[in-house]
């Protein structure tokens, strides 16, 4: 029996998986160095517009619970919540809410251009770079990172965040809206994440295939089994081989 040419797997991996999804944070970079970054230079910003402001954790919570307590709803929406606890504390310095609204969007623009200084987890641009001349790419997050200030945003052909679609992982309404944009079936994509909660169970729940980037910060908390494992994002493309020969 002859085996198959190059050309036929390349076929046949095409018709199996026709989207691959990543989710961003701890799965393409670690995301507290870069959190930890854009809040000491949004912290100073805000201090050198108003020196005597009190920007500490201690305010920031107490603003935080402030606006959740007005709008519940708010709380996976990370931009909206940072730039309400921004003019919050702005209007509580300042006598006109206009400057106060004007001064947290620069604050929050500030933030989100520091939050999207990333430094990639070693192969993650060659594999999205090896991948994307095969699937279709694209991105499910619960954050609020600007992919596209991102050199490996040209790998990416889709975004779907749960401040646009209206609920976070793991809920079923993001990765549905992720099905709906690239008009595949379930069975035909993939979704890779660290999370074993917000990623694995809540792509596994509405029946896509899954791989978990292993994230020894967490435990393995998840109700379901991920269809592949891999501890570095440079293993996707076997995995991805592995799952198609079966």
């Amino acid at each position: 029996m002859t085996k198959p040419t190059q050309e036929q797997r390349k076929k046949k991996a095409e018709e199996m998986i026709k989207v691959i999804g990543f989710d961003l944070d701890d799965t393409l970079w670690d995301v507290m160095p870069v959190i930890k970054s854009a809040e000491k230079k949004l912290s100073d910003w805000v201090l050198s517009k108003i020196p005597e402001v009190r920007y500490g954790l201690a305010e920031i919570k107490q603003a935080r619970e402030k606006i959740l307590f007005k709008d519940p709803a708010i709380g996976f929406q990370f931009t909206k919540m940072r730039k309400a606890i921004l003019k919050e504390i702005f209007e509580s310095h300042l006598k006109d809410p206009t400057i106060a609204e004007k001064l947290s969007q620069e604050g929050i623009e500030i933030f989100i251009k520091a939050r999207s200084q990333v430094q990639l987890f070693p192969g993650v641009e060659q594999t999205l770079e090896t991948l994307a001349n095969q699937y279709k790419l694209g991105v499910i997050t619960n954050g609020n990172a600007d992919i596209k200030s991102m050199k490996i945003s040209k790998y990416f052909s889709f975004t779907i965040s749960a401040e646009e679609v209206g609920a976070p992982k793991p809920h079923e309404e993001i990765f549905l809206a992720a099905l709906q944009q690239t008009k595949v079936d379930k069975h035909e994509f993939v979704y890779v994440g660290d999370d074993m909660v917000n990623d694995i169970d809540g792509a596994k729940n509405v029946g896509m295939i899954t791989v978990w980037k292993k994230n020894y910060a967490r435990q393995f908390d998840g109700n379901t089994i991920p269809d592949k494992i891999i501890d570095r994002i440079d293993a996707l493309p076997r995995a991805i081989q592995e799952l198609i020969s079966g």
